[in-house]
């Protein structure tokens, strides 16, 4: 982001080089867009992304990216960066999903210490047995073994403190 300054807030429609940093704090934070990626257009794809980031950190749902959600993506990926090599993804994710993002919260239940037994992208009883006693450890996460935004945020602040 240049000295261009930007007119928010950015929605669909919208194109060029901020968009494409928006795309690509999406994907760190979690947010897949797989049909494009991060293409610096503000298609249906991006907008979807948006609200699901959005409802996600209980934010105004309306798909388009003003100061506030700007800025709690801006919070979100710059608290991301020291787990690099156990990203966290973002959403829901419970017992029956299979996944590459299922395989990153098992490496992370593992890095700390509530072994999964198995990193094979298959959310089973194990993985939700893990996630279970990773949050009984916290008073302010319900402890059903779904894995969640608040879950995740607990996730990363014990990676960071390792």
């Amino acid at each position: 982001m240049g000295g261009a300054s930007v007119q928010l807030p950015i929605g669909k429609g919208d194109s060029g080089e901020f968009v494409r940093d928006i795309q690509k704090d999406l994907i760190q934070a979690g947010y897949s867009l797989p049909a494009y990626g991060a293409d610096s257009v503000f298609g249906s794809e991006t907008e979807r992304a948006v609200m699901r980031f959005q409802r996600d950190y209980n934010l105004a749902v309306d798909g388009l990216v003003g100061q506030q959600t700007l800025g709690k993506l801006k919070e979100v990926t710059s608290a991301s960066k020291p787990s690099t090599d156990f990203p966290l993804p973002g959403g829901i994710l419970q017992k029956g999903d299979e996944g590459p993002e299922v395989k990153q919260v098992q490496r992370a239940l593992k890095r700390l210490n509530f072994d999964p037994r198995y990193i094979d992208g298959i959310y089973g009883s194990l993985t939700e047995d893990a996630v279970a006693r990773f949050q009984s450890m916290f008073s302010a996460l319900d402890n059903d073994g779904i894995y969640g935004p608040n879950t995740r945020r607990f996730m990363e602040m014990e990676l960071e403190d390792m």
